[in-house]
């Protein structure tokens, strides 16, 4: 979960909803990732903190997994949960699904497998279960990933190499201030 910094809630607020929910499901064992450096990552990763030291017996969080580490845990996991574009990117290839938290990622594609809603806790709570249901479970099992194709970064070469040619400059450039 990363902050949003333009919202009416604040990330604090935001990010104590999610915990509330996830104290009504005493029954799931949560892997929490930190969040980035954006303005009030540090408020979201001591709650983080402080919520694992409480629940010891079922959460633990890291500061990063690493991409392997991460990857190989989507493959155990039953949902993702937060407002990481990792939810909406990589998630989906694993047939898993993804509650995406508020409008951090609005705007980009997203798989079946990605359930949407908004900051209150009934929103949070009323996804997290359909994301824990059978139901949706059968339903995204053979869900397609929109971001996920054949050759995808020999696509992304050419598009670049054509960009070149069309005399796009890759210098920086910098204009002095008076």
């Amino acid at each position: 979960y990363h902050p949003v910094t333009l919202e009416s809630l604040s990330s604090q607020e935001q990010f104590a909803n999610l915990l509330k929910v996830l104290d009504n499901h005493p029954e799931l064992r949560i892997i929490f990732t930190k969040a980035n450096a954006d303005t009030d990552g540090r408020i979201i990763n001591q709650m983080i903190d402080e919520y694992v030291e409480r629940n010891k017996q079922r959460c633990i969080a890291f500061t990063s997994l690493g991409q392997v580490r991460y990857l190989s845990a989507l493959c155990f996991c039953k949902a993702v949960v937060g407002n990481s574009s990792s939810g909406i990117i990589e998630v989906p290839s694993f047939h898993k699904p993804t509650v995406n938290i508020g409008n951090r990622q609005q705007g980009r594609m997203a798989a079946v497998s990605v359930i949407h809603c908004g900051y209150g806790c009934d929103e949070i709570e009323i996804a997290l279960k359909k994301a824990l249901s059978i139901e949706f479970n059968e339903q995204i099992k053979d869900c397609m990933n929109p971001y996920e194709g054949n050759d995808t970064s020999m696509t992304i070469i050419n598009l670049i190499e054509s960009s070149l040619d069309l005399g796009i400059s890759i210098e920086k450039k910098f204009n002095d201030l008076k």
